[in-house]
């Protein structure tokens, strides 16, 4: 009898060897499902990035529809002088925000809500929409923008930014790797972590694409930054006055 219950006792566990085994097979699984995981946790992420890019787009239109030009130095300067007692902000420098500000000027642009991206790289972290006070200097202040801007250099003056022009080129982005100084068209780093891999840019004929790890891949030191592969370019790399035009192109991130 003192046999059988021993035997019965033996069958209700699990030996030491068992448990190494099923845990072998769930770290196993799990190293395997965590990317496809994490990858459908942020498409929620990549469609709101998208789509807030989308309607920036169309602000962007508007706003050229009525001046001509796409937010630039000159038409921060038209905009100061003519509505004295509007004030949003600084309306140029060396990132995003400031131009981006300009297209507040517009009745019916209240909402920093497009600007919004979950965007977390470098010294930029977009936890949250802005809060949506834009009077009084306080429009996308720090980090209530993830969009970065695309600009000209002018040829006159190296200070100066312009507004790009063309069907087809990049006029917005979401997510190049912050900066503080601007970049240029043919110097361009990405961020790999926010999107994991993925990096959106919108052209001036309105459509937002996808720049995903077949075009963006890793540096070699760094895995969350990201370039261009070899041969692939955004902007037009033809010669003019002696430099490749791609080179008169910047790209300004937004504040950090």
């Amino acid at each position: 009898m003192k046999t059988l219950i021993n035997r019965k006792n033996r069958k209700s566990g699990f030996t030491l060897i068992e448990l190494m085994v099923v845990i072998a097979i769930l770290a196993t699984l799990g190293m395997y499902s965590y990317g496809p995981i994490l990858d459908h946790m942020n498409d929620g992420d990549r469609q709101l990035a998208k789509s807030n890019l989308s309607s920036i787009g169309k602000m962007l239109l508007q706003f050229k529809m009525d001046r001509s030009d796409y937010p630039c130095d000159a038409t921060a300067e038209t905009l100061q002088e003519n509505n004295p007692d509007m004030d949003f902000g600084e309306l140029k420098g060396n990132n995003s925000n400031a131009y981006f500000r300009q297209l507040f000027f517009r009745e019916g642009n209240e909402s920093e809500k497009p600007f919004y991206a979950k965007v977390k790289a470098g010294a930029l972290n977009v936890k949250k929409e802005g809060d949506e006070l834009i009077t009084r200097g306080r429009a996308l202040q720090g980090q209530e923008n993830a969009m970065s801007y695309v600009m000209l250099r002018s040829r006159d003056d190296e200070m100066e930014k312009k507004s790009v022009d063309g069907t087809n080129v990049p006029l917005a982005m979401c997510s190049v790797y912050p900066s503080k100084k601007p970049y240029s068209g043919d110097k361009l780093l990405f961020d790999r972590k926010s999107f994991r891999g993925h990096v959106f840019v919108l052209s001036t004929d309105g459509s937002v694409s996808d720049l995903d790890e077949d075009r963006v891949i890793a540096t070699d030191d760094d895995d969350a930054i990201g370039v261009l592969k070899p041969g692939d370019n955004l902007f037009p790399e033809t010669k003019r006055g002696g430099r490749a035009t791609s080179q008169n192109y910047l790209i300004l991130t937004p504040e950090i």
